[in-house]
């Protein structure tokens, strides 16, 4: 399975490294507020992977680190050999997940592929389906890979999208029990961009976030705000 986006530089992906994204073409959620709709719902383009290992070999000395993000990179099948094939290279790698397949997440970290992580948390556990837009979004293993992260050993964040009409001061707090005890906590601004799955959605505003700011540190560590 190809990787069907890439972004060759960034500095806002993995903080103090400069980077490549690469987009998976797969998603098993349907997040009204996603910004790769194109690829979640079906996009038919893509990159061979051998072109971008050839890219990435004229990349070496130049960037730190690739990211593997999504649509969920963690649902293609060879998404572990893709991940070995590009740290062989001597890029470190930082994997952006939703957390419904700890399994390879496991693998991942036993055979110390990434080395950093990142996990979307939705919403609390109960507006998990209507904010992932899918009837069963296996609150199971989202906890397995909670669990997973937090007793990883490496570095790691969760990171929230606020969105108007999903979020409220109940279901923040209730997220932060999803998460007691995590070292590290951004609450994301949405942005309606094109792309995104549903139109007309509307962030947080900044007192609202600053208030949720506030209840989720009773919960983790650090919080602070990404884009407000």
């Amino acid at each position: 399975m190809d990787f069907v986006g890439i972004d060759k530089f960034s500095l806002l992906d993995y903080d103090e490294n400069v980077s490549v994204v690469l987009f998976a073409p797969i998603c098993n959620y349907r997040c009204p507020f996603c910004h790769n709709g194109d690829s979640v719902l079906g996009s038919h383009f893509s990159i061979p992977f051998d072109e971008i290992l050839s890219f990435l070999k004229t990349r070496v000395g130049l960037i730190d680190a690739v990211v593997v993000s999504g649509g969920e990179p963690t649902l293609m099948d060879d998404v572990i050999t893709k991940i070995e094939k590009i740290k062989e290279l001597g890029f470190k790698i930082k994997l952006d997940t939703n957390g419904t397949n700890p399994d390879v997440l496991s693998e991942l970290l036993r055979k110390n592929l990434i080395n950093y992580i990142a996990m979307d948390i939705k919403n609390s556990e109960k507006l998990y389906p209507e904010t992932t837009g899918v009837k069963n979004p296996q609150m199971d293993k989202i906890k397995e890979s909670i669990s997973i992260i937090m007793n990883s050993g490496i570095d790691y964040e969760f990171r929230t999208t606020l969105v108007a009409e999903y979020h409220s001061k109940e279901s923040i707090e209730e997220m932060g029990e999803l998460i007691k005890g995590a070292k590290k906590l951004f609450l994301q601004k949405f942005v309606d961009r094109e792309g995104v799955i549903k139109k007309g959605l509307h962030p947080v505003e900044q007192v609202w976030a600053l208030s949720y700011k506030d209840i989720l540190a009773n919960y983790v560590s650090n919080v602070e705000l990404r884009g407000y």
